[in-house]
């Protein structure tokens, strides 16, 4: 199990005798980002929910795309889990994501997903999901974005990926940035 201190309430605990511990710093972060954004700007697919897309991040996908279409070249597809489809329909979520462009598929894993469900044409993917950029190329055989929410909004909308790191990744946030 991940601990992260501040974050997991559990972090305070003092951990196990057994238990390994990590110090990732902002210089391990800007790897792991260029690592996960090998792929070319030209984004096919937007894969949302590995794991599973929760209610809170179906109402902020929905947020950030503020009606906005999802650009004609790409696809966005969320996965998420039955009983939180059935939370996001009483406040119409589902339906405006569906107008938007989103593909909705419950009940199936991204590490699982395999054609027709994923777009035979799609050369290159972007994620919000550290797993499931860690795991696509592999499972995929496809070329791999990553980014925030707002990030794999703005590729769904535009079909291209954004070519700097986030703010708080850069030399210039590396002050900002926690250690």
């Amino acid at each position: 199990m991940l601990h992260l201190a501040g974050i997991t309430p559990e972090a305070d605990l003092a951990p196990g005798p057994e238990a390994d511990t990590v110090r990732i710093t902002s210089d391990d972060l800007r790897r792991v980002w260029r690592q996960f954004n090998t792929g070319p700007a030209k984004v096919d697919l937007v894969a949302f929910g590995s794991p599973h897309f929760s209610a809170a991040e179906c109402r902020a996908l929905d947020a950030a795309l503020a009606g906005r279409r999802r650009h004609p070249e790409t696809a966005v597809i969320v996965t998420l889990g039955q009983d939180t489809l059935a939370a996001i329909t009483t406040d119409g979520t589902p339906a405006r994501l569906e107008a938007a462009g989103v593909q909705i598929v419950p009940d199936i894993c991204w590490c699982s997903i395999t054609e027709p469900v994923f777009p035979p044409s799609a050369k290159v993917l972007m994620t919000n999901s550290g797993k499931y950029a860690h795991y696509a190329p592999g499972l995929s055989g496809r070329a791999v974005r990553f980014g925030s929410i707002a990030d794999c909004v703005a590729a769904a909308v535009s079909g291209r990926a954004g070519a700097e790191p986030p703010a708080w990744l850069t030399e210039a946030g590396k002050e900002a940035a926690p250690e």
